[in-house]
């Protein structure tokens, strides 16, 4: 063969290399040649067996090619099951998103609500850290129960909507209390009331008012802190600051009534 012949033969099964190589990323590589349902049931079996990178690239493939087929729903779901089941929790909530937002009357839409809701669920740190996705979370199980009421996950939401207020009740908490133990007491009670009013459903409401009563103690308002614990021992008559909070209170009533008569404080 000659020189001029084999560079062509070498440019013609160049060309031919590319352009299959092209149809098969096209395709995807992970696609077998008998259909969407076979493959589908390949992805849903690798799933069911925790292998949940492999079912990801084959169900990513589905999506990417089989965007018409009655399963898209379906494979989209289990797309972000597998990023979620992968800890990859910001991937798992777009793409939980994207199948409720392109496919709203599908009967998995509801799961993928939740789903979303409780992959920004897992992303939210610890309480001390910034808190956007568990408030994120909270929103996003609203809406799922918002949208989709009645639905069997809806138990499961509420109980990750209280979890989610526990933990942004705990943040405030801890900034009012760490106020009053370097003696900001008005802060203190800021921080305090707005937790009360705010999160009055969690268990740290209970403290918040107790350090609400403390605070005024702490600044000889006595009028104040009286009426503060009385909102304790009433709002909370089974708090485990009972006994203390009954003492405190009548010693602000004593200490109230020896006060000269127009003075708030001393």
């Amino acid at each position: 063969m000659s020189r001029t012949n084999y560079l062509i033969a070498a440019v013609l099964l160049a060309a031919v290399m590319l352009v299959f190589a092209g149809g098969c990323a096209k395709r995807g590589h992970r696609l077998s040649e008998d259909g969407v349902n076979v493959d589908w049931a390949r992805a849903k079996e690798l799933f069911e067996h925790e292998r949940y990178y492999r079912a990801q690239q084959l169900l990513r493939d589905i999506t990417l090619n089989y965007s018409g087929s009655a399963i898209i729903d379906s494979a989209y779901f289990y797309l972000g099951r597998c990023s979620f089941e992968l800890s990859d929790y910001l991937v798992a909530a777009d793409e939980f998103n994207r199948l409720f937002t392109r496919f709203p009357s599908s009967e998995l839409a509801g799961d993928a609500s939740f789903y979303e809701a409780l992959s920004y669920y897992e992303l939210a740190p610890h309480y001390s850290l910034d808190q956007e996705f568990t408030k994120k979370s909270f929103d996003a199980f609203q809406r799922f129960l918002e949208d989709y009421s009645g639905h069997a996950l809806s138990d499961s939401a509420y109980s990750y909507m209280a979890a989610t207020r526990e933990k942004l009740a705990l943040k405030e908490y801890r900034a009012a209390e760490l106020y009053y133990q370097v003696g900001e007491y008005a802060s203190a009670i800021l921080y305090a009331k707005a937790l009360v009013a705010n999160y009055y459903d969690t268990s740290q409401a209970e403290r918040a008012q107790f350090l609400i009563g403390r605070s005024y103690y702490r600044l000889k308002d006595w009028r104040r802190a009286h009426e503060e614990f009385e909102n304790y021992l009433r709002r909370f008559p089974d708090g485990g600051g009972f006994g203390r909070a009954t003492e405190l209170m009548q010693i602000a009533l004593e200490r109230k009534a020896q006060q000269p008569e127009g003075e708030s404080n001393q």
